[in-house]
């Protein structure tokens, strides 16, 4: 269906950190950037509110949704389920490319770029779970990098060293993998998910 094409591309949009929490849509606007009429957008964004992405305020319109200390600890749950699973039971075909792009994060972050640094983090995250070769997991996890964006939007600059700090131990987490010693990995990332909702939750 269209409306699923144009909620797609409106969550990849805010994924690549393109709108801020809390950032009212334009219907007009938003039906000229993603090419649709403004019937087909109105379904899009009821697929958007049921992900969590939009909100819906009676007599004002759409916004970009504003992440609360309820949402981020929903967002860590499901991906403390979702993602150690693809690192223990999913299919790496090339896990020298994995190590290669987290280490990348090294340069990006020794050149200042922030958000470059994010955008590998997210990369390598999305990996974990595309090892599984599952559509359906892709989807689900593609709806949460894109609510962690918005998550991370709000804390980042209360916390700027947030994925600075995660360099490294995604670049262990990696080897790891590389290594064959899935489950120690599995445990790194779990345990590092939930420091990480403990660290958002104490500044959001």
């Amino acid at each position: 269906m269209l409306s699923q094409s144009v909620a797609s591309e409106i969550r990849d949009a805010i994924s690549a950190g393109e709108f801020m929490p809390g950032q009212q849509l334009s219907e007009v606007k938003a039906a000229e950037r993603f090419s649709c009429s403004r019937n087909t957008l109105r379904e899009a964004f009821t697929e958007l509110a049921a992900q969590r992405l939009v909100e819906r305020i009676p007599n004002r319109g759409v916004f970009i949704a504003t992440p609360d200390a309820d949402y981020v600890r929903d967002l860590f749950i499901a991906r403390a389920a979702i993602e150690p699973s693809g690192v223990l039971w999913g299919e790496f075909a090339d896990p020298a490319a994995l190590i290669k792009l987290v280490t990348s994060a090294r340069a990006a972050q020794e050149n200042g770029e922030d958000q470059e640094v994010s955008n590998i983090n997210q990369r390598f995250h999305r990996a974990l779970v595309a090892s599984l070769n599952s559509p359906t997991l892709n989807a689900q996890m593609n709806n949460l990098l894109a609510r962690m964006r918005l998550s991370f939007l709000l804390v980042i600059p209360r916390y700027p060293t947030l994925h600075a700090e995660h360099i490294e131990g995604n670049i262990r987490l990696a080897q790891l993998i590389a290594d064959g010693k899935r489950e120690e990995a599995a445990a790194l990332l779990h345990d590092s998910l939930l420091r990480t909702r403990e660290k958002m939750l104490a500044v959001i």
